[in-house]
């Protein structure tokens, strides 16, 4: 288990050191060059197989880039919901994990943004000006002034905020900035400058923010600000229905505010009042400055009515109306997405599929735990094994495909929830993994052959991504915007692809099973439409197959899938020997064996167990009556095939059989105590430099013209205890070619 979690371990540091070298921040060079000296230690661990390395390896990256990324997801939430301080007691503890990251000043911000909350505006302006009186650095100097700015806004102190704004920034510096943007926007709309908020939301459209797919729904709040403070009523109305205020992350509250506002500025006030009175009945905990906005905007209803109207010049009014034409067309395109909070179904895929690959690696039975766990072989098909039909899509057996698959579904399966919801995602990859794993089982030959329903799922969710973005299905999104989204898919795609080829991964990846996915993908974004009768049903059939796999997972659990491979076996033929086998086992022929200094005679491997790392060989030796000098059949059957290898291995005669391989086999001889099968076991065991790397059990079986030895290689010995009953019966069950 060690070894997996080892280059899991080397995975996650090598993607966060590209991540900081792709960032390339200056004040983060010290806690770049800690995690790559993390990414490094875990490379020589996984390389070099030393315990002690691998185990400092896990905790430093435990330490220093998982937790920290825990943290930053924790305070977040936490600042989100308004909870700050508890957003800096995390941001601390992320602080204190990631030395040489500069987040020490990150740490003074957050905790103005505690005292704002606590003591209010005056006391947190203090603070930010402390800082700045303070500052070194122009960037952090920078992130000073933005607060302030803001502080001044949540102040409702338009005016001093942005006169500080001019003052400390050139005037499209906010076009980089979303988040002070929209503040900005407000200011100059509560100002009455909209020509100025016109020229700032330009640069906004025309610059990164608007060729940033994960800014659209900022870029479409920004454009919702302008018009209600330009008196667009209608088009805001349209914009806050239900549906689209979910797409554009915005709380009832916040639909109704803008709503007054642009009443108000239209001249509506009767209909104004109505809605900003509305406001405190629905504010949430977070929306307080919301319920203070329109408190003061109905103060000022009141005592201002007649100069709240706005008339705008032709030329304003043409571009207020093209904003709105913009605004319609995004929320046109991404008619669902009230999702817009946070996703659901596709951190739950992801999670479901680390649970998988984790249930496999703790059972601790390689490729056989697999088996155990619901993974799905073309012959446990053949039997009406149905629920691995669907668990199977979340069995994974090695580290590279699970992190292929995970990647997948993190590019992919946002698009898919953002515009078509969270049971969309879940019914793609549950029928995608209904259809693909069945059908990729009924066309391989290879009976034992574990097939990868990971590969299938991801690789379903990411053409309905690619299909998606078409640009007759989101014509709201623009060319470069849809190139920045198409081209990691295209790349992730290719790579599942690339994985058709055998033993490019653990698990077998099989053209039909892609195609399926492929086929499913389209259909469920392609032909039913992100909301109605069709959506409702395929979302239902996504529920109905969630249930089934879990019966389905109830229904594995209850399978003992050693004794179904037990009964059944199929007679093979070994030199001197007849051998009652699983279809797992293959033929194979004389060949070196990696990672031993050892080749092996011809015979059967198994090749579940090789899917798991193991390696499990089932061969037969004659014992020769009259052994020339140097022969080694007294020590061991392997050694007397190749005696050279004498010098190169440490042998050890009457070594301890496994537990509960030693416990299988006494309980089958316990069953017919007379038989041949009575007679024991000799093992010995395999060492390299003190170093065990696996053991020889071996069973001799007498015929008229001599004796032969049954063996089974286990490596590591812990193999043998795998799967203990189908071992212990092949080498019990074994007889002599000429027995009768």
């Amino acid at each position: 288990m060690l070894e997996q979690v080892v280059l899991l371990t080397a995975a996650v540091a090598g993607m966060a050191f590209v991540r900081l070298l792709r960032r390339a921040e200056v004040g983060q060079r010290g806690y770049l060059l800690l995690v790559g000296g993390v990414f490094s230690l875990s490379l020589a661990a996984a390389i070099n197989a030393d315990r002690f390395i691998a185990v400092v390896s896990v905790a430093l990256t435990g330490l220093m880039v998982v937790a920290p990324w825990v943290l930053e997801i924790g305070a977040r939430l936490a600042f989100n919901r308004g909870r700050l301080a508890i957003a800096v007691r995390l941001a601390g503890l992320r602080a204190i994990l990631m030395p040489g990251a500069g987040l020490g000043r990150q740490q003074e911000i957050l905790h103005g943004l505690a005292i704002l909350e606590r003591d209010g505006v005056e006391p947190a302006l203090t603070h930010f000006r402390a800082l700045a009186d303070g500052a070194e650095d122009g960037g952090e100097l920078a992130i000073i002034n933005e607060q302030i700015v803001s502080m001044l806004f949540f102040g409702q102190r338009w005016g001093e905020g942005i006169a500080h704004y001019e003052r400390r920034f050139q005037p499209r510096y906010a076009a980089m900035r979303p988040a002070l943007a929209l503040g900005l926007l407000r200011a100059y709309g509560e100002s009455g400058q909209l020509e100025t908020a016109a020229g700032l939301l330009r640069a906004l459209e025309d610059g990164p923010v608007g060729a940033d797919p994960r800014a659209g729904g900022m870029l479409s709040q920004a454009r919702l600000t302008f018009l209600a403070y330009a008196g667009a009523a209608h088009p805001v109305a349209e914009a806050l229905t239900e549906p689209h205020r979910r797409v554009l992350g915005l709380s009832p509250a916040s639909g109704a505010l803008l709503r007054g506002i642009a009443l108000s500025r239209a001249g509506q006030q009767e209909q104004a009042a109505a809605e900003l009175t509305a406001v405190p009945k629905l504010a949430g905990a977070s929306d307080d400055r919301i319920v203070d906005s329109s408190v003061s905007a109905l103060a000022r209803l009141a005592h201002k009515a007649e100069t709240l109207a706005v008339e705008l010049p032709p030329e304003m009014v043409k571009y207020a109306d093209a904003v709105a034409d913009r605004l319609r067309t995004f929320l046109s395109a991404a008619p669902a997405a009230g999702r817009s909070g946070s996703l659901i179904a596709t951190p739950l895929l992801m999670a479901a599929l680390v649970a998988g690959y984790i249930i496999v690696v703790s059972l601790g039975r390689g490729g056989f735990g697999a088996l155990m766990a619901g993974a799905l072989t073309p012959e446990l098909w053949r039997a009406q094994s149905w629920g691995r039909a669907l668990v199977g899509g979340f069995i994974g057996v090695d580290s590279v495909g699970l992190l292929l698959n995970v990647y997948t579904l993190w590019l992919a399966g946002p698009l898919i929830e953002r515009i078509f919801g969270p049971l969309r995602v879940i019914a793609i990859a549950l029928i995608a993994t209904a259809v693909g794993l069945p059908l990729a089982a009924s066309t391989t030959a290879d009976p034992s052959a574990l097939l990868s329903g990971g590969s299938i799922m991801a690789f379903a969710v990411t053409v309905s991504a690619l299909w998606t973005l078409l640009p007759s299905r989101t014509p709201g999104i623009a060319p470069r915007t849809r190139r920045t989204i198409a081209i990691p898919l295209f790349l992730v795609g290719a790579a599942q692809l690339l994985s058709l080829q055998r033993d490019v991964l653990a698990a077998d990846v099989v053209f039909a099973g892609l195609a399926a996915a492929a086929v499913v993908g389209m259909l469920c974004v392609g032909l039913v439409p992100p909301r109605g009768v069709a959506s409702k049903a395929l979302a239902a059939v996504g529920v109905a197959l969630l249930g089934l796999t879990a019966v389905g997972a109830f229904k594995v659990a209850s399978e003992d899938i050693e004794a179904f491979t037990v009964t059944r076996r199929e007679g093979a033929a070994l030199p001197g020997a007849v051998v009652q086998l699983p279809s797992s086992f293959s033929a194979t022929d004389r060949r070196a064996v990696p990672g031993l200094p050892l080749s092996l005679e011809a015979g059967w491997v198994d090749a579940v167990a090789l899917r798991g790392g193991d390696l499990v060989q089932l061969f037969a030796v004659p014992i020769s009556s009259d052994p020339p000098d140097g022969d080694m059949s007294d020590i061991c059957a392997l050694l007397a095939v190749h005696p050279e290898l004498e010098h190169e291995l440490t042998i050890l005669p009457d070594a301890d059989i496994p537990p509960k391989f030693a416990a299988a086999y006494e309980a089958l001889q316990a069953t017919e105590p007379e038989s041949s099968g009575s007679q024991g076991l000799t093992a010995w065991a395999l060492r390299r430099n003190g170093r065990s790397i696996g053991i020889v059990i071996e069973r001799t079986l007498h015929q008229a013209d001599g004796a032969h030895r049954v063996a089974v290689l286990a490596a590591p010995a812990q193999a043998a205890d795998h799967a203990p009953q189908l071992y212990a019966s092949i080498l019990f069950d074994a007889q002599a070619a000429d027995a009768k």
